[in-house]
């Protein structure tokens, strides 16, 4: 009896302990530090960082502060809403002895552009120019890596809305748990930005759908600024892909596919939709392989890897399974509350600007 008791006890430790563990969307699982500068090192290191990419015709404001910049992992879901480790960077103003941080900051949640390895983002990289700039310039500069990629395990859900959502405001409630109760050298305010580019547009655009959607009790855009996305999936990106032309980046196409087969199984499967010799680029996704290695392996028409008689029934038929997903990710027709700038340059050849003029005459449209 004695023994049964001591392992009835052992049981419920270990029961109790598992369940303190078992972290909920938001938490803060771990920090660590990537960078820091004082205000002059920071400016010092913009300039040099300028110097190397823009013309003397280009300036911005002197930096005001120096920065921290932390690599952030946290809890956050996939689109079935199974829970799943994420990881991203927080950089926010440094403020030196002997003055003392007296001053709530604003965020600004920056999403970025197609990357493929794991490896190939801020939370591994560390420091580069855009949050040395906007920290400087008095922001507290949040950059997810999204699920998928830096320490996320699995396939990043490449252009689909739902988990850029989840992932961004999931960390920007772990930074507003850092900011209140783990470290006291930055405060945040309501204030809340959020810019991308390409990729990072358009999960911009699905952040900001989703943020007024479904958690604006929680949180106030100020103002976003979606640059360059492809908002169109089923329409515009569509249509370039079977014009069957000569495409600068093959490797997006399969990134598309290989990530929409993955979060909706039930549209089909990998050696359905490919040609045979071109089934391993499957593989190739896994986030250990760079874009360059993928192009160098592939057509630079890129949907002649797929068979002829799929490109078909995919072109003829309206309700072809892959068109329907790929229009419950399209982001062009819904009616922003917070004030939102569309950019995109009319000589993208990758994503064309005609997505973003889309969006923004359907915007008016609906008010």
């Amino acid at each position: 009896t004695h023994i049964r008791n001591r392992v009835m006890q052992i049981i419920f430790i270990l029961l109790v302990g598992c369940s303190i563990c078992i972290a909920a969307r938001g938490d803060l699982i771990s920090t660590e530090i990537l960078a820091t500068r004082n205000v002059i090192n920071t400016q010092t290191y913009i300039e040099e960082e300028l110097a190397q990419i823009v013309t003397d015709m280009f300036s911005i404001e002197p930096a005001q502060y120096g920065y921290w910049m932390y690599k952030i992992t946290y809890e956050t879901i996939d689109i079935n809403g199974n829970p799943h480790v994420a990881t991203g960077t927080v950089s926010y103003p440094r403020v030196d002895w002997p003055d003392i941080p007296d001053q709530a900051f604003p965020i600004m949640s920056y999403q970025h552009g197609t990357v493929v390895e794991k490896s190939d983002v801020t939370s591994v990289n560390g420091e580069w120019i855009l949050p040395a700039i906007l920290t400087g310039a008095g922001y507290v500069y949040v950059e997810p890596d999204y699920l998928g990629l830096g320490d996320s395990e699995g396939m990043h859900p490449y252009q689909l809305k739902e988990p850029y959502g989840t992932a961004v405001v999931d960390m920007l409630r772990a930074v507003r748990y850092y900011a209140s109760f783990e470290n006291e050298q930055f405060v945040v305010n309501d204030q809340l930005f959020l810019a991308g580019y390409s990729e990072g547009g358009y999960a911009t655009m699905a952040t900001h759908q989703i943020i007024e959607r479904d958690y604006s009790n929680e949180f106030n855009i100020t103002v976003s600024f979606p640059l360059a996305g492809a908002y169109s999936m089923s329409g515009i990106m569509v249509d370039l892909m079977l014009e069957q032309q000569p495409y600068g980046q093959p490797f997006y196409f399969p990134y598309m596919l290989f990530a929409y087969l993955d979060s909706y199984p039930s549209i089909g499967t990998v050696e359905q939709y490919l040609l045979p010799e071109y089934v391993f680029l499957a593989d190739w996704f896994d986030g250990y392989h760079s874009s360059a290695e993928i192009n160098a392996s592939m057509p630079s028409i890129p949907i002649t890897i797929m068979k002829l008689d799929e490109i078909q029934n995919f072109a003829e038929d309206a309700n072809h399974p892959l068109r329907i997903t790929l229009q419950e990710n399209d982001l062009w027709d819904w009616t922003p509350q917070a004030p939102m700038y569309l950019f995109h340059g009319e000589g993208d050849e990758l994503v064309p600007y005609e997505n973003s003029q889309m969006a923004y005459d359907q915007f008016l449209a609906n008010g």
